[in-house]
């Protein structure tokens, strides 16, 4: 979808668990080294992928090898963070030059418990994966994406996730465009969740890539104000909302813990910048 959107003209970006290294590769112009990261996984199976994972700490190798002292974040990104026992969950926004402590914090921000041997510690507490507080981050960008924009407002909003239960009308009231897409459409809903091997990364791609082709063209070939942007992705929503009804979610059990996390966050302490 980014081949028909201006980079300059991306205001915000938010991601959480593995979507974290999607939205760091776009806030810091890395897109290509992220997309040449994921052909060279080549792992098919949940046990072999379960081995890497926790194992030999495959996830935080390469946050390790993809976080760089030369990295500049030129768009605002938000992350979420959820500690435990007590289970509240913080925003954290970076922006800027590199600073030493992103790693650490990106590291907390994927670590799940049952997936990592060796667990995170910040600023005193025990951390976990973001992802088990807010899986689809779009409070932050609701709350406080505002506060970059200088007074502006945001045209659209895309929010790419997992859950085929999931519709931000549940929890947000919002005039602004909000394109909520489910990328288990992508591949009919196969039931591939652990395969990683090359031969089905790249068909991931290729029906990834035709299909955000497909909605671009949709809501950007004719008129592209904020009523005919609202109508466009609602009709995308209709029409997409009985079939993901009928499939199971990747990050249902996420999205069942969110319920806690979101009981727990207090707006008033659950945003800190990093930068």
């Amino acid at each position: 979808m980014l081949r028909h959107v201006d980079r300059d003209e991306i205001k915000v970006v938010s991601g959480a668990s593995i979507g974290l290294f999607s939205a760091y590769a776009l806030a810091t112009d890395k897109l290509d080294m992220f997309e040449c990261a994921y052909r060279r996984i080549d792992i098919s199976g949940g046990a072999k992928l379960f081995y890497n994972v926790f194992f030999k700490k495959l996830l935080w190798k390469y946050v390790s090898s993809f976080v760089s002292p030369s990295d500049r974040v030129t768009i605002p990104l938000a992350f979420p963070v959820c500690y435990v026992p007590i289970f509240s969950v913080r925003y954290y926004w970076l922006l800027g030059k590199y600073n030493a402590c992103w790693e650490k914090y990106l590291r907390a921000a994927i670590n799940f418990p049952f997936l990592c041997i060796i667990p995170s510690f910040l600023e005193h507490r025990f951390a976990i994966d973001g992802g088990a507080a807010d899986n689809i981050p779009l409070y932050p960008l609701l709350k406080k994406g505002s506060y970059f924009l200088n007074g502006e407002q945001f045209d659209l909003i895309i929010i790419l996730h997992f859950d085929a239960r999931y519709d931000y009308r549940t929890e947000f009231d919002s005039d602004i465009p909000i394109l909520d897409l489910d990328l288990g459409i992508c591949n009919d809903f196969k039931k591939n969740h652990y395969d990683f091997s090359s031969e089905y990364v790249d068909e991931m791609i290729r029906k990834a890539e035709a299909y955000g082709d497909k909605i671009c063209e949709r809501l950007f070939s004719g008129d592209c104000s904020k009523e005919t942007l609202n109508q466009t992705v609602n009709e995308i929503f209709l029409e997409e909302h009985a079939i993901r009804q009928k499939n199971i979610s990747v990050d249902r059990l996420f999205s069942m813990l969110n319920a806690i996390g979101k009981f727990f966050r207090r707006d008033k302490i659950c945003n800190k910048k990093l930068y």
